[in-house]
């Protein structure tokens, strides 16, 4: 069960994210009519976006690792595979992580630059709305971060299966 809901949520993760963030600002917004909760918002905040971009630094580090891993395991054994590592390097998995990392990257520094734009160029729009907007960068860049780590636990698995 789980796995076809996270297959479904791979195939599109932009749009559920997207989905995700306007139910939640939604949600946020109606608390805050309704007096539920209070969020004060420092206009000055711009931290949220430079955590985006440093956490594609780190998937962008993680990318190059992987390609240098398969493109070493090409060049040393062609396809005789050794271990559970070079397995997953030669599987369609590998190319679908590839592809997921590629995205998140891509995710994070075009919302993460969204955010900055918005914040130096339209001061009004940030200090208006600017609570939503860092919910929406917080939204984007924990569950692209999430993304990621399950793709390294995936590879994970298989090393520690490989170890037993």
């Amino acid at each position: 069960m789980l796995n076809k809901v996270l297959d479904k949520y791979y195939k599109r993760p932009v749009l559920y994210d997207l989905l995700i963030s306007i139910i939640v600002v939604l949600g946020v917004n109606f608390l805050q009519k309704e007096d539920y909760i209070s969020l004060n918002f420092d206009s000055n905040s711009n931290d949220i976006s430079t955590i985006g971009l440093t956490i594609s630094g780190f998937i962008l580090t993680l990318l190059s690792i992987l390609l240098t891993l398969k493109s070493r395991s090409i060049l040393s054994n062609e396809n005789n595979y050794k271990n559970n590592f070079e397995v997953f390097l030669g599987s369609s998995l590998y190319t679908k992580s590839i592809k997921i990392l590629k995205k998140g990257v891509i995710i994070l520094i075009f919302i993460s630059l969204i955010s900055l734009t918005i914040g130096a160029l339209m001061k009004n729009l940030y200090k208006d709305y600017g609570l939503y907007i860092n919910i929406v960068c917080l939204i984007f860049i924990s569950l692209t971060f999430l993304r990621c780590f399950h793709i390294l636990n995936l590879i994970f698995d298989m090393q520690n299966k490989q170890a037993e």
